[in-house]
């Protein structure tokens, strides 16, 4: 994977600057296309060697603009919502909230990318088309600021719905994202993206 990776980031060299314009163009009128989703994922955590570190299992919903919930079940539960201003993280284990305002940047909160406004990822990446058969694709982001929490963040549709997110850090360490027959556009109540803090917790808050 990291060899067929390396290969494809070598001939990436030889394209025309045309084909990162189309590659950005094409993902963000596939991600206008998507108001709303509603998925079961799977989570599975490599090292670089490709062996599988870790894997976990939950519920996401998202909703335009800015709108998300993450919830992971097993092995460790953790809740991350965000009302499109705040965004919350909760630790059941830890018994721990941590607050802080949600970004504007996809490289800050991936999540963005799938809920934030498309029209500006092409200034935080380069976009590149990298898997195509049929109708499913893969497009892969590099940020152009090097300080992000990842290297490379590489997204998939199937057809018009998105199917998987990768995203490999600096130390070659990779999360992959597969969604679960996820239904798309549906109408979401609001009251899923709200977040009451628990009583007993500790609470950490960022400004």
């Amino acid at each position: 994977m990291i060899k067929g990776i390396g290969v494809i980031a070598a001939g990436l060299v030889l394209l025309p600057i045309s084909a990162f314009a189309d590659a950005a163009g094409n993902l963000a009128a596939l991600l206008d296309g998507v108001d709303s989703i509603d998925t079961r994922f799977e989570q599975v955590i490599l090292d670089r060697d490709g062996s599988r570190m870790q894997t976990a299992t939950g519920h996401m919903l998202v909703k335009r603009p800015r709108q998300f919930r993450w919830h992971a079940e097993e092995p460790f539960e953790q809740l991350v919502v965000s009302d499109g201003h705040r965004v919350w993280v909760h630790d059941v284990d830890l018994e721990q909230v941590l607050e802080r305002p949600l970004g504007e940047e996809v490289g800050e909160t991936p999540a963005l990318l799938l809920s934030g406004d498309s029209s500006k990822i092409a200034e935080e990446f380069e976009i590149t088309e990298v898997a195509k058969q049929g109708r499913n694709i893969t497009y892969q982001l590099k940020p152009k600021n090097k300080e992000q929490l990842f290297d490379v963040l590489e997204i998939s549709f199937k057809g018009a719905q998105p199917s998987a997110m990768r995203l490999e850090d600096s130390l070659g360490q990779k999360t992959v994202f597969e969604f679960i027959k996820p239904k798309i556009n549906i109408a979401i109540d609001a009251t899923s993206f709200e977040f009451a803090i628990p009583e007993g917790v500790d609470v950490i808050r960022h400004e």
